[in-house]
């Protein structure tokens, strides 16, 4: 009798656990969707910034706007090479949060990403199947 309780109790875990599976999975799913939303956007960026310098290199050599013009450029890449900048820190922090990092100057204890606590998750699946076996 006490065993049958047992066993019920390690199968709702185990589907406990293969639920926390299915919400990283998930959770997972949608990080990567989102970093591709931004690369996208980092690209766009860049493309914008690779035109961008071309015309004011072309407006230094060959002035055929006024000053305030071309200052305005000057602007616009600044601006752009700070967001640029911010995609490329939000990118490396999704990277961080699915894959997760070794110990490193900046993170000392190492970060688990999401693929980490998945591998964990699995083995805890697979031990407490083979446990039930044993019951």
């Amino acid at each position: 009798m006490i065993f049958n309780r047992q066993k019920r109790y390690f199968k709702r875990k185990n589907e406990g656990v293969q639920a926390m599976i299915w919400d990283l999975e998930f959770k997972r799913s949608k990080s990567q969707m989102i970093r591709e939303e931004v690369r996208q956007e980092y690209d766009k960026s860049r493309a914008k910034l690779d035109i961008l310098q071309t015309q004011i290199k072309a407006q230094k050599d060959k002035p055929s706007m006024d000053e305030g013009e071309i200052k305005r450029l000057d602007d616009q890449e600044v601006l752009l090479k700070r967001d640029i900048e911010r995609y490329e820190a939000q990118m490396r922090q999704i990277d961080l949060d699915i894959a997760g990092s070794q110990p490193t100057n900046e993170h000392p204890d190492g970060v688990s990403g999401i693929n980490d606590q998945l591998d964990s998750l699995r083995e805890l699946k697979q031990m407490i199947t083979e446990y039930i076996k044993q019951l």
